[in-house]
């Protein structure tokens, strides 16, 4: 019996090598986007549609803004970038972490929303004693958040509801609080609240957009230091076709015609 060990051990080594070597390609072939995590359902729409077109896969990596741009820079190989602001993405370009200047492909827009029925949304009401917590992510590394942050300060109430405040790493986590109650009201980006999975959750009001700059969203190409996947060049022209700003619309971002 011993001397069937060899063979056996080498046809084992051999599986696992070769197993790897297709698990390692099929990584190496699959597109990875990083978005801003207020994308997240618009950007889940335009894929099922990409890859069923292109066959290509995709993989979609949400967070703030401001964390995946940390990301990137230490490495993280992310073939596309979507941001919820241009600053990020503008950075990249002038360190030459892309391949090309980023664009804007859409604008967004902040709402207050609430997940009860028994609150009507409204500035006014978050001052109110009725109101102990206000959902937010967080103006340092998220976009939305610093809308958000600006939209208290447009209103005169920061100072008032700053004991109130919960911030969220992302607009995805200030999402979670006020879904679960943790806050009776919070910001948030547009494009959550038409979701079609969130459509009849709650309540909400969009915010004036003289209250907040605006919310210009770029992509960039990355740079990975392998050759550009044709993929990842086919997502961003499907990003700025006719079909992909009608997506991105229906979500509620405005887009240029």
């Amino acid at each position: 019996m011993m001397k069937h060990f060899p063979g056996i051990f080498l046809l084992l080594f051999a599986t696992i090598f070769l197993t790897g070597c297709r698990e390692e390609k099929g990584n190496d072939s699959t597109l990875r986007i990083a978005i801003a995590s207020n994308l997240q359902y618009a950007v889940d729409s335009l894929v099922a549609k990409f890859e069923k077109d292109h066959e290509i896969t995709c993989e979609v990596i949400p967070g703030s803004s401001g964390k995946l741009f940390a990301q990137i820079r230490e490495g993280a190989p992310f073939d596309l970038f979507l941001s919820a602001d241009m600053e990020y993405p503008e950075s990249l370009f002038e360190e030459g972490r892309t391949l090309q200047k980023p664009e804007v492909f859409a604008y967004g827009s902040l709402v207050l929303w609430t997940g009860r029925q028994d609150i009507k949304p409204s500035m006014e009401i978050l001052t109110s004693d009725s109101v102990r917590h206000i959902a937010m992510a967080n103006p340092r590394i998220a976009p939305f958040g610093r809308a958000a942050q600006e939209t208290l300060v447009f209103y005169g109430q920061e100072e008032q509801v700053r004991d109130k405040l919960v911030y969220g790493e992302s607009v995805a986590q200030a999402n979670q609080f006020i879904q679960s109650g943790s806050a009776e009201l919070g910001f948030t980006s547009l494009s959550i609240v038409m979701s079609p999975s969130q459509r009849e959750h709650g309540r909400w009001i969009r915010i004036d957009t003289d209250a907040y700059h605006p919310l210009p969203h770029g992509a960039v190409l990355l740079k990975t230091g392998k050759q550009v996947k044709p993929g990842a060049t086919q997502f961003y022209e499907y990003l700025f076709s006719r079909d992909g700003k009608k997506v991105l619309k229906n979500f509620g971002y405005s887009v240029h015609e």
